[in-house]
């Protein structure tokens, strides 16, 4: 029996209720990569010990380096916690072929999440502080986000290059 490449994937999108507003963010389009993938759930602020519900947290202060502090209040602060969930999860992901996040995440988003400086939105184009650390980790790791999986062209890169770099 051949093994199904492991992916992992943000819980929000596999319908599990893990947002920080205690929803989830299903994505019907992921449920259609289980007869070629064995799916993992991933959810950096639950596994790294944050509740559900949580307040609400935004990219804050540096573009390079920014921290995850409270959207509405703006003394919670957990981006030591998050990099330290990132250090030791991280190095335990080297038998995944690939990831799928959740868009405009403060921790999942790939190139889409917002950085705020000084209140105002700066970009909209930087990671979240886990899709980060992973990139930096695995530089050659299939990784996309949930909008992506409507082209066919991008779900289809997405897909070669899992089977071509299988783990």
């Amino acid at each position: 029996m051949t093994r199904k490449p492991k992916i992992g994937v943000s819980r929000c999108l596999l319908g599990d209720t893990v947002r920080y507003d205690g929803q989830s963010k299903p994505c019907t389009a992921i449920q259609k990569l289980t007869t070629r993938f064995e799916l993992i759930p991933i959810c950096p602020e639950v596994e790294a010990g944050l509740s559900i519900p949580r307040p609400p947290v935004q990219l804050c202060g540096s573009i390079e380096h920014p921290r995850l502090i409270g959207r509405d209040d703006t003394s919670v602060d957990i981006t030591d916690l998050m990099q330290h969930y990132c250090q030791t999860k991280i190095p335990g992901l080297n038998k995944f072929s690939g990831f799928i996040l959740k868009s405009r995440s403060p921790s999942c988003g790939l190139h889409s999440a917002p950085v705020f400086i000084n209140g105002q939105r700066v970009t909209e184009t930087s990671s979240g502080v886990f899709a980060r650390a992973l990139q930096a980790a695995y530089p050659n790791l299939a990784m996309i986000e949930e909008t992506q999986l409507e082209s066919v062209n991008l779900l289809n890169e997405f897909i070669q290059l899992i089977l071509t770099n299988k783990n």
